[in-house]
């Protein structure tokens, strides 16, 4: 596995993990746009040259925002969010990282907590498709 800037080599690839891992999947139009935003840093997991997972932030002004991780199925617990999370951590140059994730996603929370992350709070009902609260979380990159 090889850990690769995002670029549109890998929209489809993208698109298609939105679809399997998301209730309210990205288009290939919105994820085309990131590639033209200079807040967003987004990243790939390649394996045979297709994209099997990938991470994206938003950092501005000192913070960044962890937007988006998915990894497929088949390729989960085998590293690649945590590699796509640490080349986001290197590259954005924030002096603390937020993110929100479903509360019945026990097995991303162990992840971030394991990077590091604390719980800041709930969000309540944030999510839909279905409803549920989200999980506010804090990295401090400034230690």
């Amino acid at each position: 596995m090889e850990i690769k800037d995002f670029s549109s080599e890998y929209v489809k690839d993208v698109a298609a993990i939105e679809k399997v891992c998301f209730s309210n999947p990205w288009s290939e139009i919105a994820l085309e746009a990131e590639l033209k935003n200079d807040c967003s840093h987004f990243y790939v997991a390649v394996e045979n040259g297709r994209a099997i997972g990938y991470a994206g932030l938003y950092a501005v002004c000192g913070e960044a925002d962890i937007v988006r991780v998915a990894v497929l199925p088949e390729y989960r617990r085998r590293g690649a969010a945590r590699a796509l999370l640490s080349e986001s951590f290197k590259a954005n140059g924030a002096d603390c990282v937020y993110l929100d994730v479903r509360e019945s996603n026990t097995a991303a929370i162990k992840l971030y907590e394991s990077l590091g992350f604390k719980d800041t709070g709930i969000r309540k009902s944030y999510y839909s498709n279905p409803t549920e609260d989200a999980v506010l979380m804090k990295r401090n990159e400034k230690r």
